[in-house]
């Protein structure tokens, strides 16, 4: 029987939250406000007339700070403190934060020290100011754009955070081609893909950017998570001390060593809680940065919790284990799968905790499976030496009615059944379903389109669309062969994207189905091998396993846009897209709808306002309508399991996780999280 009651619960969850998000939100305040500075102070000052020891602070700060000689906490929240609304209430100061990650970066701890310039609001509805002061400034004609810092920001050493530290970046480090490491990032370049902008630093807190054709995206891109601003992140006058420019003894190899903030303890930050303890391949300390520049609404500096512990535990089972017993304060990633909510609400009661409501994935596919268009069987392809059945495997995977045929071919409702036991909903491929793009009723409804499409299960259907494309049985051996008729048998390269259980299990639903309607199927298990990145980056595959999710489609482009090629651009056109971000050095020139697509983005960065990128953004997905699927979906959406022991207060119930741009539960602003002692 399906579990569909804690779905249900989650979807309304979404919906009323969604109809707020379109809507005017609560959101922190880029300076304090009159009237919450007049509070703060009022506030300060009773409490210094009563106890008649000291000076009135318009501030106030964590009983541990009390007795480290620091100078006084007005002086260490900077001049423009960002106000961070509370949830439920203001905090109690004190407590160590138990979690735990998988990745040997502390990845998922990354996306909890969350403070870019601009940041995700915390209901997902668009962006506001971080590090800035305010929301950047454009130049009339759109190619300069100007970003104003607030004043007085520090590093947790107490050095001052200017723009002379993105200088050291950008002049001693980006543009420096021997460090490898940390090259110009790809937003960095001017419209021919290969040239880099024009950076300026006029003054301690304004930083300029010069690019030769109208950029409104840019800014935005810096809200990524923590993928983005993170190699921006320099203290110049710590790092200095490993640059071959600044210390001849110094080698980029110990300079890319130190440059680790997450490996290495007291390397100065700009986050709630600093790098104190590391310990290889076992845990992480991080704790309070005393010259962070946030407060509460009562003038209270963040963050309220003391300490953060992280341990290191690969293992999927030992995470869900450990969670069930309440070893955890918060665990937002502990468990992906959905179908461990019933099991974890039997442990709640003994393990003191709760699973937070409304947390969502925001998967648009999971699973799904990219289909490649630009497929060929080299890794160092040669048109001149490639074989005419790799042409014409590539121009069947090209072909309109076969990939129809591929998307009909899935029975959705019995592939949710067998991996999700009921937690998800029938879908093709979309971004996720939160995104502000589609928030108004029009958007929604072209997202409702897009998610149906070529989504029923139909295998009649599915095999007129494969004879249509002169995919059939040419030799009665029961299986279809290409249009020559040479025999063909369709690869699908397992990996572990979107978790390993499920992409093993939603494989061979699918193999069946395909099977059903005479595709001969051979699923390449590459978890854990080479190969997997290997075949991705250069094109090599026909099909591979993906999750799909992502809430703005100008700063995370690869869903929709063909871009980038190897890595992490790596979706249906890695080829194409290879040439788009090699300024046409590398891979193929585009055509057909990769080319649509690509000058759609190049449109869309250049108008200005929300509502005309939108409008693009809705003529790429008629793109993906009219000539897709390029990337099948069978489900999307799942409620994410997120466990919060009793005693944590003002994490909110509603976020999404599966979309790495807003850097969950990052938005939420994990700062004014608190433990009741």
């Amino acid at each position: 029987m399906r579990k569909n009651l804690f779905l249900l619960i989650s979807v309304l969850t979404i919906f009323s939250t969604l109809l707020v998000a379109c809507g005017p939100t609560e959101a922190p305040t880029e300076a304090p406000t009159e009237a919450a500075t007049e509070a703060a102070t009022e506030a300060a000052t009773e409490a210094a007339t009563e106890a008649a020891t000291e000076a009135p602070s318009k501030y106030h700060q964590a009983p541990m700070l009390d007795s480290m000689d620091l100078p006084p906490v007005d002086e260490r929240v900077s001049d423009e403190p960002m106000v961070v609304p509370v949830v439920e209430s203001i905090g109690e100061y004190g407590g160590t934060w138990h979690t735990m990650t998988w990745w040997d970066e502390a990845g998922n701890f990354l996306m909890t020290i969350y403070d870019p310039p601009i940041r995700w609001k915390a209901d997902y509805s668009g962006y506001e100011p971080g590090l800035l002061v305010k929301m950047p400034e454009w130049s009339d004609d759109g190619k300069t754009i100007t970003m104003t810092f607030r004043k007085g920001l520090k590093w947790s050493d107490g050095e001052p955070f200017t723009t002379a530290d993105l200088k050291f970046w950008w002049e001693d480090m980006a543009l420096n081609e021997d460090v490898g490491f940390n090259q110009v990032p790809w937003w960095a370049h001017n419209l021919d893909g290969t040239t880099p902008i024009t950076m300026e630093f006029p003054d301690d807190v304004t930083w300029v950017l010069k690019f030769d054709s109208p950029q409104y995206i840019m800014p935005y891109i810096l809200a990524q998570g923590f993928w983005e601003w993170r190699p921006l992140m320099k203290p110049a006058h710590f790092l200095k001390q490993f640059h071959p420019d600044y210390n001849a003894e110094a080698t980029y190899d110990e300079l890319d060593i130190k440059d680790r903030f997450w490996q290495t303890p007291g390397y100065p930050c700009l986050m709630a809680w600093c790098l104190e303890e590391y310990k290889a391949g076992e845990s992480w300390t991080w704790t309070r940065n005393p010259y962070y520049w946030k407060v509460d609404e009562e003038g209270n500096q963040l963050p309220y919790i003391d300490t953060v512990e992280i341990e290191m535990v690969e293992d999927e089972e030992v995470r869900l284990l450990n969670t069930a017993q309440g070893k955890y304060d918060m665990a937002f990633r502990a468990t992906t799968n959905p179908t461990d909510i019933p099991f974890l609400t039997e442990q709640a009661e003994a393990g003191d905790f709760h699973i937070q409501p409304g947390w969502m994935n925001g998967a648009g596919a999971w699973p799904g499976w990219i289909i490649n268009m630009d497929y060929h069987e080299e890794q160092e392809y040669d048109p001149t030496t490639e074989t005419e059945e790799a042409v014409e495997i590539r121009e069947l995977l090209r072909d309109k009615n076969f990939r129809k045929g591929l998307s009909v071919a899935l029975n959705r409702e019995h592939l949710i059944d067998v991996v999700w036991e009921g937690f998800a909903e029938a879908k093709n491929f979309t971004i996720s379903p939160q995104s502000p793009h589609f928030a108004s009723p029009e958007g929604q409804e072209l997202f409702k389109e897009w998610a149906e499409a070529d989504a029923e299960y139909d295998p009649d259907e599915a095999m007129a669309y494969f004879d249509a494309a002169g995919f059939v049985d040419a030799d009665g051996d029961g299986w279809r062969d290409l249009p020559s008729g040479k025999p063909f048998t369709l690869i699908i390269d397992q990996g572990d994207w979107g978790g390993e259980k499920v992409c093993i299990e939603s494989n061979e639903v699918y193999k069946q189905d395909l099977e059903a309607v005479g595709v001969k199927v051979l699923i390449n298990d590459l978890i854990g091998q080479p190969d997997w990145g290997i075949r991705g980056d250069n094109g090599l595959f026909m099909l591979r396993n993906t999750h799909a999710s992502e809430l703005d489609l100008w700063t995370y482009p690869d869903w929709i846009f063909p871009l980038r090629g190897a890595g992490e651009g790596t979706r249906a056109f890695p080829m194409q897209g290879a040439y788009y971000s090699s300024g046409g050095s590398l891979g193929w020139p585009a055509e057909g709808p990769a080319l649509k697509l690509q000058q759609l983005y190049d449109q869309g960065k250049q108008l200005p306002t929300v509502e005309e990128r939108d409008k693009i953004i809705w003529e790429a997905v008629r793109v993906y309508i009219e000539e897709g699927p390029f990337v099948i979906g069978a489900a999307g959406d799942q409620p994410m399991p997120v466990v919060i022991k009793n005693n944590v207060h003002n994490v909110p119930e509603f976020g999404v996780l599966g979309p790495w741009a807003p850097g969950s539960p990052g938005n939420t602003y994990p700062e004014q999280y608190w433990i009741e002692q």
